[in-house]
């Protein structure tokens, strides 16, 4: 296969891929993060500051203030931002920038491929694989910077292996140098920085890769001491530096240490994220032989055990963080970045189990192309996923995602000039320029709950109101709460106000 066949089957990947992405993109409604994230930015787009919009009163928001999260991937949101001064803040056109950053994952995937494989079918295989993945066609149909994480995570892995393990072959003598004196490639190195200051602005998770780097100098610092090396190599050398950074930075810059650390705990067992991984399969088994397979071909058969070990412990690494260290909510974002080294890995499994059936039957250069093509099929991410009754580009009222476009729709319609409204306030997207008070759930840090008392003095001020929680806003709402909502107030029961949310009246 010649370049200019690969590139033209990649482009027609990355086209394919794109309209899964694009398809139906403004069929569902913002849910969770994704209000935050669309009223910081539109908040940006209006004032030139990272403050929330309250799109209820139309300016700044006086509520839902939290500099923290609204400076949180200023460099994800910028970009939502810039594009608002030329199209409407739609939900699809919030979500264009994670499509655009999608497309860009599957150039991204297919060059990591082929540096750690030099092979260009595995470079394709690996991007088909991202271009139909669930998670890849999930978190680029959010408003999430997740979508821009993925690529610049990868693309940190892929340089920063570059800069060990590929002498620098180019004309500057002094680079040249410092490859055969200190055996790391200088360019590489800058640009693997630079990426990973990219990486940490966009998600703190990338504070991941220096577990994983270090872990990998360790395992290769042994390999060089049972070869008869001794302890002077540069595997050993750069993670004593490194370990020695650790200490300096926790001692003289204790803050910054503890931004990190205190998102860690110790023996925690989160082995839903296994999961997580492995639901890109038509069948768990599937996946972990494929993957196993491929880490073996890649170091036994095609003699690249570096490639092998990077890229295993690339996905290995994170996954045993995500399930015994990981301080946070379970969720399938979190461990989203690894999964590309899942499918570089897959891709080499197919690629191998190809070779070995080429190895064994005398086929024709059609038939190949339908082993191959059946190959894929295999291991595509499940297609069930697509078939289901609720997903990422349709969901009913059986769904775990509440329609707040309609729910809210029925709100604005029938909401009188004297109603106050309670529920979470991020949510005003969806109640834009309806003028309403608004008593505030709060969230996960919030130390207050919605309680009888609070309920009882609202109705006392205000002649009508409504509460609209979702199931999840119970985690914020006082112990039995539900049961006095039922029995006092009038619950709505409409087509509009279906799913996981409940919607409560009243009026006196």
């Amino acid at each position: 296969m010649n370049w200019k066949q690969t590139l033209q089957i990649l482009a027609m990947i990355i086209v394919f891929g794109t309209g899964l992405r694009l398809y139906n993109l403004d069929n569902n409604s913002f849910v969770s993060d994704e209000f935050l994230d669309i009223n910081s930015s539109y908040g940006y787009t209006q004032t030139g500051q990272w403050r929330a919009w309250d799109f209820n009163f139309e300016k700044a928001s006086e509520v839902n203030q939290n500099v923290a999260r609204d400076e949180r991937a200023t460099i994800y949101k910028w970009q939502v931002a810039e594009l608002f001064h030329f199209l409407s803040p739609t939900e699809r056109n919030a979500r264009l920038i994670s499509v655009l950053w999608g497309a860009i994952s599957m150039g991204v995937i297919f060059w990591s491929a082929l540096v750690f494989t030099k092979r260009k079918e595995v470079g394709l295989i690996a991007s088909f694989l991202f271009a139909v993945s669930v998670s890849g066609i999930i978190f680029d149909r959010t408003l999430r910077m997740y979508a821009m994480f993925f690529p610049m995570y990868l693309a940190t892995s892929t340089l920063a292996f570059l800069a060990l393990e590929r002498a620098y072959t180019g004309k500057i003598t002094a680079l040249r140098s410092l490859w055969e004196k200190f055996g790391v490639n200088i360019c590489c190195a800058v640009l693997a920085g630079i990426f990973l200051v990219l990486s940490l602005m966009t998600h703190q998770l990338a504070g991941t890769f220096v577990f994983f780097i270090g872990t990998y100098l360790a395992v290769r610092a042994f390999q060089e001491f049972t070869h008869g090396k001794g302890l002077y190599n540069k595997y050993f050398i750069l993670f004593a530096v490194g370990v020695l950074a650790i200490i300096v930075v926790a001692t003289f810059f204790p803050k910054f240490f503890r931004s990190y650390a205190a998102g860690l705990i110790f023996f925690d067992n989160n082995y839903g994220y296994v999961k997580y991984i492995l639901r890109e399969y038509y069948h768990p088994f599937l996946g972990v032989m494929l993957l196993s397979f491929g880490s073996w071909w890649l170091a036994k058969r095609e003699n690249m055990t570096r490639e092998s070990l990077w890229l295993t412990l690339s996905l290995l690494a994170p996954l045993a963080m995500a399930v015994w260290l990981w301080r946070r909510n379970m969720g399938a974002q979190y461990i989203y970045f690894a999964e590309s080294f899942a499918m570089i890995l897959t891709a080499v499994g197919i690629f191998g189990v190809w070779m070995l059936l080429r190895e064994k039957f005398t086929l024709t250069k059609k038939a190949k192309s339908f082993i191959a093509l059946g190959l894929l099929l295999l291991v595509v991410p499940n297609f069930g996923y697509f078939l289901e009754e609720n997903n990422t580009y349709h969901e009913t009222s059986s769904g775990s995602n509440p329609n707040y476009q309609k729910v809210f729709a029925y709100f604005k319609k029938n909401h009188l000039a004297t109603d106050v409204l309670v529920t979470r306030n991020m949510r005003n997207y969806y109640f834009a320029g309806a003028d309403v008070p608004v008593y505030d759930l709060g969230d996960e840090i919030s130390k207050t709950r919605l309680s009888q008392g609070e309920v009882e003095k609202l109705m006392t001020e205000y002649k009508t109101g409504w509460i609209i929680l979702s199931d999840n806003d119970y985690d914020y709402v006082a112990k039995g709460m539900k049961e006095f909502l039922v029995k006092n107030l009038t619950q709505v029961s409409n087509d509009q106000v279906r799913g996981a949310i409940d919607v409560f009246t009243w009026s006196r």
